[in-house]
């Protein structure tokens, strides 16, 4: 785990934990002032560790006198909370408020890593993952169908019409994202916009407040591997963060290496991701006979039972902007 991912984090525990403590005492300060016995209360609940420790010092009588500062103890909450209830304010409400009850905002629970510091440091290695994607957005309003008019794929099919249905299709999965979300498989020739909307549906989805990695499925691939063999520091677990973000869009998938390695990642990052119930998009500019082709079974039998396909159809448009000298987005 990068150390300074992990200082990160931790500063961001601590400083929830201090807001916790500031507005916990911006409580006290406000009830104590409107509420002049409750105020007397807490005076007394406060000097209640005192006693505890000159009791004990004593050795006097410990247990009895223990017992009665307990008894006290509790009566002086009981009359705390009817207090704040008459005069409209919740009965917990000088208790302290942690952004996670479980560790209180220390980041540690049970000697380990709480889930919340782990969700964390998690959160921040995918926002450096993308941030050396040089992940660049597009949006659906960018997205023309004008390009796909009058033209006919090889089954004689309106290109128009499908891609109208496909990018209908991306605009509700984003405005519909869930966790419980399917997979997506976009397949279809090179420049036909699996990119764009692919870019589309993640730029929804992190406003939605969603984690996302995007990247071509090369790139992570030969991080994953740089990691596994031990070739180079590692700055995050990047399988982890694979199998963990909410949504993971693999770009150009075919274009890997055909290792075992590469072969067999790509299978655990589908398999477990199908396991955890994380949807996926998957880019490739194979067909589906060349992706039978390709992988093996286990991998192709996923992809076309689970994931919904979708099929990209008609010209270059990358050619024709070029064509046309149009910004290539």
């Amino acid at each position: 785990m990068n150390e300074q991912i992990l200082q990160k984090a931790l500063q961001t525990v601590a400083t929830r934990r201090l807001y916790a403590k500031q507005e916990n005492d911006r409580r006290y300060q406000e009830v104590n002032a409107r509420i002049p016995q409750l105020a007397e209360i807490n005076r007394q609940l406060a000097q209640t560790a005192t006693k505890i420790l000159d009791t004990l010092q004593s050795g006097e009588q410990v247990e009895q006198r223990l017992e009665s500062l307990k008894r006290q103890n509790l009566e002086a909450q009981q009359l705390s909370a009817s207090l704040l209830q008459a005069n409209g304010y919740p009965t917990d409400y000088l208790d302290m408020h942690y952004i996670c009850e479980c560790c209180q905002d220390t980041g540690y629970t049970n000697g380990g890593y709480c889930e919340c510091l782990k969700k964390l440091i998690a959160s921040l290695g995918i926002s450096r993952m993308n941030e050396y994607a040089q992940l660049t957005l597009a949006s659906f309003d960018q997205f023309s169908l004008d390009y796909y008019r009058g033209k006919t794929d090889e089954q004689g099919q309106d290109c128009y019409a499908t891609m109208y249905e496909v990018l209908r299709a991306c605009r509700r999965y984003a405005a519909d994202f869930s966790l419980q979300s399917p997979s997506l498989l976009f397949y279809g020739r090179t420049g036909l916009g699996k990119t764009h909307l692919s870019l589309s549906i993640a730029s929804e989805v992190l406003s939605q407040g969603h984690e996302v990695i995007y990247d071509s499925i090369i790139n992570l691939l030969q991080q994953v591997e740089r990691e596994h063999f031990g070739r180079e520091h590692s700055e995050m677990d990047t399988l982890y963060l694979l199998l963990h973000v909410d949504l993971l869009i693999l770009d150009d998938l075919g274009t890997e290496f055909d290792t075992p390695f590469y072969i067999s990642t790509i299978y655990n990052i589908i398999n477990t991701r199908i396991n955890r119930g994380l949807p996926t998009i998957i880019n490739t500019n194979l067909d589906l006979v060349s992706i039978r082709r390709r992988y093996e079974e286990r991998i192709v039998s996923r992809l076309f039972a689970v994931y919904e396909c979708m099929h990209f159809v008609g010209s270059d448009i990358r050619l024709i902007k070029k064509k046309n000298s149009e910004p290539l987005i």
